[in-house]
């Protein structure tokens, strides 16, 4: 094998060497980028436990501060709207003054969600 014979085999080995890792590279940057995709998601699920705990928490302490008054004001969190309601009543009938938002409204937002999670679930 002449000279120009064997830089020729060498330059062919480091084509085949960087393709090789280039391929490699690329697989590893895949599933770096899934399992970075997949942390994402745990974090955004945990921070999502964690604000309808603060909601909840932050209910029971609108409804203590508000304890004085004549009108019993209550702060309540909903699982189906995922968000706080209010109920407005008098204390001594209980009667029921206002509830912010309304039934109708929470009843079409807890629809409203429930369409937009089938629309996406059939896209996916």
């Amino acid at each position: 094998m002449n000279i120009t014979e064997n830089g020729m085999n060498i330059a062919s080995n480091m084509q085949v060497n960087s393709y090789q890792q280039g391929e490699s590279t690329y697989s590893n940057n895949v599933s770096s980028a899934t399992m970075q995709q997949n942390i994402q998601d745990s974090n955004e699920q945990k921070n999502i436990e964690e604000q309808k705990q603060e909601l909840s928490q932050l209910a029971q302490q609108l409804n203590k501060e508000l304890s004085p008054l004549n009108t019993s004001i209550a702060f309540n969190f909903s699982e189906d709207i995922e968000g706080l309601y209010i109920t407005v009543s008098e204390r001594d009938t209980n009667r029921l003054i206002r509830k912010i938002p309304s039934d109708e409204a929470m009843q079409l937002a807890a629809k409203m969600k429930e369409i937009v999670g089938m629309i996406f679930d059939k896209q996916a």
